[in-house]
């Protein structure tokens, strides 16, 4: 036995220990045919090997599970290591999709920036009509609806921009500080899932003496859950510690569990949900940037048409430029639109035609600025192709909103490499889903892609697909930017009816004649006046032009303002003859000072109305005198047959525009003008204002008067301009109805204010210092009707003639007074 027990305690390997069972069953088996006393075998023999044979399972199977417990560390932790690296992996898709946005933002400000300098260049800098003359308006009204328009979007698409990259970026912050983080283990769990030695003492004993091969493992099986039974779900033979190692680790968040097929990542879930926030602001960005360079190349080649015909005087380069600009925008209305048919539209492709209208413009620019004669034919022409135009621009305002209205898909876009997509509960414009560049969050993966965050917080019994998933809460689609856009389209249209509607107006009453006169031709120096080109004003087309812009044919007939110029001539020429030969006459009087003879002047106490400060006085041919206020408030002085003032009856004058200038009363009507440049007739009696059929006199006054002509009808002024010493007569031109020069006479060399009041062929100027001169209009003679002189306590205002050589003088004082005159001595001929 000694051998044998010996032999047991050597290390016996498992296939040397099956031979040497298997070696002693034969031998047992032979030994039934000899004799019992030859074949016996000791029983301690049999006992030795029996020892030897479990001594050599027991290590076997220990080694076994020793082995098997470093693979379950090892997967452990190679397990959370590829979990950790794909929550990295996820980490990186919420950056890159975040990413498309923010660069998309990011590419739209930069155009923002530069175009907001080159629009307000073609706006403010390089406006039309500041280096040469203005074009017409039916041009003009093309070019700044579309420039203002293009700057409107200009505006709303780069705030738009601002606001989607602010929302996504925010939004991947939220996902990366909240949600998508790495699975990183506890230490309760890294201690769960290492082993220790002596656990090998809790195993069953069938796994701690099994001998291999001839006591395999028993089969992998897991309970059927419609029959309840255990059933083998494969050949694979596993002890049973394996097993339980897997139930533990399913149960505590490092299972293997199956996963479904497609089985979305939950990051993705919550992150599409988070696009909500954004993703209308990035696409009517985009779309903003469409509409903005349609509009801007529109008026960029409107704008640069104008500068070569009125600036340059050029005809070609405007045909070469217009259609370098006419390429590039049918270039990116093909680019960007896509002509997909539409449930409730109307409007026709109208992009096709829209480019071309630049094209349209530099006909009517030729034919206006042509020297082909001109003819009603041309102009109505003209015409016809503006509102082409117009019409053209109108119907691509409707079409941009009908573009622009979004749609709800009915199902699911394919998904294909380098193509934008999006899911079907995002309403997008279908006419720009090639050019707005939207990449959603996928809502299915690849069944070779498992996601092993879900494997792992599996339960224990349960599938991966059948854990819940996170996702955003379902909202309505954002239509808060939409009608902003809309606004934005809606405006457009409103622009284009109002232009229209003004084009309407200014064509049938006449191009500008709701705009004042600004008085370029009224009087020198007409480059100090404020300047605005009227040429088509009165149908003449060399009125005030420069640099060609009299060149125009809508402005009105050339012969017909080489008449009105030739007949101008000739009238000026007869009313400067006398004017001429008075300034070539030479002074040999004395100077009036040495011949003055004071007349006598009678102060008159009267009871003046309440709050009452007279600044003119008129009197009337028939022996009316009356006192007017600046505000146009009056006194009817009343004369007695002595000569003196008999009562003083107050009145007020109605319907007039602006303060008094000065009067004059003749042909029993008191004639009015006002510091607006109005001239307004005044009855007595009801003192009713009526402004009078006459031009508006010149701006920039210091004086004026205006009466009738005595005995040839129509009117006349006499004017004084601020900082100037002369008075100038005007009379009105019956042909051309406008005020022309008729003479000019020496104001006095005083300081202070001068009055001038007119009545019939005289003309008496005052000095706030007393000083009176009375010019008799007819014969070019002066006299000093009163001498400078102080009146203690008062200043000096109008005076007027009351007929015979006597006059009538009005003082300011604290009481305003009233001093009458009787005649005077005569003062050398004045120019005249």
């Amino acid at each position: 036995l000694k051998p044998a027990w010996r032999a047991s305690r050597r290390s016996i390997s498992p296939p040397a220990l099956s031979r040497q069972i298997a070696a002693t069953l034969s031998t047992k088996a032979s030994s039934e045919e000899a004799p019992a006393a030859v074949m016996a075998i000791p029983a301690a023999e049999v006992a030795a090997v029996g020892m030897a044979t479990a001594s050599a399972a027991f290590r076997y199977n220990r080694e076994n599970y020793m082995f098997d417990q470093g693979l379950r560390w090892g997967r452990f932790t190679t397990g959370y290591s590829m979990a950790m690296a794909q929550a990295a992996m996820y980490r990186e898709d919420i950056r890159d999709l975040t990413a498309f946005t923010v660069t998309k933002a990011d590419t739209y400000h930069t155009v923002g920036v530069i175009f907001f300098v080159l629009n307000f260049q073609l706006i403010m800098a390089g406006r039309l009509g500041v280096h040469g003359p203005s074009p017409p308006g039916w041009l003009l009204g093309l070019y700044w609806t579309n420039i203002c328009t293009a700057l409107m979007y200009l505006v709303t698409f780069t705030w738009l921009a601002m606001h989607a990259g602010a929302r996504a970026t925010a939004g991947a912050a939220f996902m990366l500080t909240r949600h998508v983080r790495l699975p990183i283990p506890s230490p309760a769990m890294l201690d769960k899932a290492r082993k220790t030695g002596n656990s090998y003492e809790k195993q069953r004993v069938a796994d701690v003496f099994r001998i291999p091969f001839i006591a395999p493992a028993p089969q992998h099986a897991e309970e059927d859950p419609e029959t309840g039974k255990t059933v083998p779900v494969s050949d694979r033979r596993m002890p049973r510690w394996y097993r339980d190692e897997t139930a533990e680790l399913s149960q505590d968040e490092g299972g293997a569990a199956a996963t479904a097929p497609g089985q979305n990542p939950e990051h993705f879930e919550l992150y599409r949900g988070l696009q909500e926030e954004w993703w209308a602001y990035d696409v009517y960005a985009r779309i903003g940037v469409f509409y903005f360079m349609s509009h801007w190349l529109t008026s960029a080649s409107l704008y640069s048409m104008c500068h070569i015909f009125t600036e340059l005087r050029c005809i070609w380069p405007a045909y070469t430029v217009t259609a370098c600009f006419v390429a590039a925008h049918y270039g990116i209305l093909q680019l960007d639109i896509v002509n997909k048919p539409r449930e409730g539209s109307i409007m026709p492709p109208v992009e096709r035609i829209v480019p071309f209208v630049p094209f349209i413009c530099v006909v009517g620019m030729t034919l206006d600025y042509s020297i082909l004669p001109v003819s009603a034919f041309i102009q109505g022409f003209i015409y016809f192709l503006s509102w082409i135009c117009y019409a053209i621009q109108f119907a691509w305002a409707i079409r941009l909103y009908d573009l622009a209205a979004p749609q709800a898909q009915v199902q699911e876009r394919e998904e294909v490499a380098g193509r934008p997509w999006w899911p079907a509960e995002w309403p997008l414009p279908p006419a720009f889903e090639d050019a707005v560049y939207m990449v959603g969050a996928p809502k299915t993966m690849d069944p070779s892609m498992p996601c092993l965050q879900q494997e792992m917080k599996a339960a224990k019994g349960k599938r991966a697909y059948e854990v819940g998933l996170r996702k955003a809460k379902k909202a309505a689609p954002p239509t808060f930017v939409w009608k902003l856009f809309r606004g934005a389209s809606i405006t457009t249209i409103s622009m284009w009816v109002l232009i229209m509607v003004g084009r309407a107006f200014e064509q049938v009453n006449g191009e500008r004649w709701l705009l004042k006169q600004e008085g370029r031709m009224e009087r020198w120096p007409s480059h100090m006046q404020p300047w605005m080109s009227p040429w088509t004003r009165k149908g003449s087309r060399n009125e005030m032009c420069h640099a060609g812009g009299c060149d125009r044919r809508l402005s009105g007939a050339e012969m017909q303002q080489h008449e009105e110029i030739a007949s101008l001539a000739q009238r000026l020429a007869s009313s400067l003859g006398p004017l001429a030969e008075a300034l070539d006459t030479p002074i040999t009087t004395t100077p009036p000072s040495a011949v003055f003879a004071m007349p006598p002047l009678r102060a008159q106490t009267l009871e003046w109305p309440a709050d009452f400060r007279p600044a003119h006085l008129v009197a009337s041919q028939e022996g009316g005198l009356a006192a007017l206020a600046r505000t146009g408030h009056g006194a009817h002085l009343r004369l007695s047959p002595a000569g003196g003032v008999e009562r003083v009856e107050p009145f007020a004058l109605q319907g007039l525009a602006g303060e008094v200038l000065g009067a004059s009363w003749t042909e029993g009507s008191l004639v009015v003008a006002t510091s607006g440049g109005h001239v307004a007739e005044c009855r007595p009696g009801a003192w009713r204002c009526q402004d009078m059929a006459a031009p508006a006199l010149p701006k920039g006054l210091a004086a004026a008067t205006v009466s009738h002509r005595p005995g040839v009808g129509g009117l006349r002024a006499a004017v004084k301009y601020e900082g100037e010493d002369s008075v100038l007569l005007l009379e009105v031109d019956l042909a051309t109805k406008s005020w022309l020069p008729a003479g000019e006479v020496r104001a006095p060399s005083v300081h202070g204010s001068l009055r001038l009041a007119l009545s019939g062929d005289e003309l008496l100027v005052s000095s706030a210092d007393g000083l009176v001169v009375s010019h008799d209009l007819k014969t070019g003679e002066g006299r000093k009707v009163a001498p400078a002189r102080e009146e203690p306590g008062a200043a000096w205002h109008s005076a007027c003639s009351m007929g015979h050589g006597g006059f009538a003088h009005l003082a300011g004082h604290a009481v305003p007074k009233l001093f009458l005159s009787g005649p005077s001595s005569v003062m050398p001929r004045a120019a005249a």
